[in-house]
């Protein structure tokens, strides 16, 4: 990244939620309770708006779960070199949950030996169209659209070019397993823990490569147990090293990761020696602040010559009027009282580690993520969002007494969007450290900004996704010249 280029941005839309990742060292991840799937109003999406508008992001990369964004694969025991689009389609029916558009299906054939490979990616269009028309309401440009899978194959490809497989926890009780080479992937299967049974999916491997793939990167997480009859070569992965290794914020997750770094970026093996992690930097940081060193020369040159140029002339002013000295004292010795009115007062900065809660007391939907998404541009990172048990009709903000000296901090920072009354009657034990009531319409904040600058136009938009043709295999060898899935 250049010295004045913006930082990269990845979205990663979840079943109920939204992350957004940004690519610089502090502040870089805020997660949203807004399903991006389902049709939203301008009013739901004000949150996320906000933060967007308040980071200055306007385009981004995005993650497409791989049961949103396919890939499958199916094999004919004969070499051919063409394939009706239909068939195609009516090979992967059976294995999706949807109708397939003919529009949303993509495949090319590989040919191999004595056998054709058909790597098919299917995307459900109902669903992209969905998140296109929800990230248009943004004015969000969207750069490409890229399965989970194939950007975590793309993170370990750059240190493995073989086939082998890998793990990949999508929370505590899902899994994807995916067989990769080359950063092409060749089948991807969707797995639930702790106890995962993989002997099935491994045998798969020997319909591509002729023999067994043994090589398989596992999460360093003890509590996932593999269960496989082959003897595999098992290496564990850290994505907290593998980020740092590359330079990169050590809470990036594998796919995001996969989105920032260089296609053609290239490194050592460095999961195989997980404690030279923290040693290891790639060359291009050293490059990348190339750019910073220069600028700081240059400005101490140009502050020594205009030192060295004041310093002379004073020198010789000194030489020429000896008077000039005696008054200057006499100039110096009497103050310049600055009117009483211009000082303004200094706010004294808060710890952005205190832990904070916003209570929702209203029945406006969104109201307390939009204010957990204006602590979060201050900086504050530990943000518990809920509804409120008590009725109020005003704002409210509650301190720890040992904290009442922050309610100057907050109401110069948020007064304009959250006028509220501040205490600190905050119990000593509560878990939090202050507490954010909701009672009023917020609308006049946020939410008023969205409706006058959201243009919600979709026919506008000319942003359409860029498929990776990548595949999973779903079948078995089946007679010669005749395509059949098992």
């Amino acid at each position: 990244m250049s010295l004045f280029s913006k930082p990269k941005v990845v979205l990663w839309p979840k079943a109920e939620s939204v992350e957004v990742y940004i690519d610089r060292k502090e502040n870089n991840n805020l997660s949203f309770d807004i399903n991006l799937w389902e049709e939203k109003s301008e009013k739901d999406l004000g949150p996320l708006f906000y933060y967007l508008k308040q980071n200055k992001i306007e385009s981004c990369s995005v993650l497409i779960p791989d049961d949103i964004l396919l890939t499958k694969s199916f094999i004919y025991d004969t070499k051919i070199t063409e394939i009706d689009k239909k068939e195609v389609i009516g090979l992967a029916e059976s294995f999706v949950q949807f109708k397939i558009d003919p529009d949303s299906i993509e495949y090319t054939l590989l040919q191999e030996a004595d056998k054709t490979i058909i790597q098919s990616t299917i995307s459900q269009k109902k669903k992209i169209d969905t998140l296109k028309l929800n990230l248009a309401k943004l004015n969000l440009k969207i750069n490409s659209l890229t399965s989970v899978s194939a950007s975590i194959s793309k993170v370990i490809s750059s240190l493995n070019s073989g086939e082998f497989f890998l793990i990949y926890p999508l929370n505590s009780q899902e899994y994807t397993l995916l067989l990769s080479r080359n950063n092409v992937i060749y089948l991807t299967a969707n797995l639930k823990g702790p106890s995962l049974d993989i002997q099935k999916t491994i045998n798969y491997s020997t319909l591509y490569f002729g023999s067994i793939t043994k090589k398989i990167y596992v999460p360093d997480i003890k509590e996932v147990e593999i269960l496989s009859t082959t003897d595999l070569e098992k290496t564990t992965y850290n994505e907290t090293q593998i980020a740092q290794s590359r330079g990169k914020a050590s809470n990036l997750p594998l796919p995001v990761l996969g989105e920032l770094i260089s296609t053609n970026s290239t490194y050592t093996d460095i999961i195989k020696q997980p404690t030279d992690i923290s040693l290891k930097k790639p060359m291009e940081n050293k490059k990348n602040i190339l750019p910073i060193v220069a600028v700081f020369i240059f400005t101490a040159a140009l502050a020594s010559i205009i030192i060295y140029i004041v310093l002379t002339r004073n020198k010789t002013e000194d030489t020429q009027s000896p008077a000039s000295d005696t008054q200057s004292q006499i100039e110096e010795t009497i103050p310049t009282i600055e009117p009483v009115a211009t000082i303004a007062p200094t706010i004294a900065e808060i710890s952005k580690a205190l832990k904070l809660q916003v209570l929702n007391a209203t029945e406006i939907n969104g109201q307390a993520a939009t204010v957990k998404s204006e602590l979060a541009a201050l900086g504050f990172t530990s943000i518990a969002v809920g509804n409120s048990k008590e009725a109020v009709t005003s704002n409210q903000v509650k301190l720890k007494a040992s904290l009442s000296t922050a309610s100057a901090y907050f109401k110069s920072k948020m007064d304009a969007n959250f006028p509220a009354t501040y205490t600190s009657d905050l119990p000593a034990s509560s878990q939090y450290d202050a507490v954010f009531i909701i009672g009023t319409d917020l609308s006049t904040g946020a939410a008023a900004t969205l409706k006058t600058t959201v243009t919600p136009t979709v026919a506008k938009t000319t942003v359409t996704p860029t498929v990776t043709k990548t595949a999973t295999p779903s079948v078995t060898k089946a007679p010669t010249a005749v395509p059949t899935v098992r």
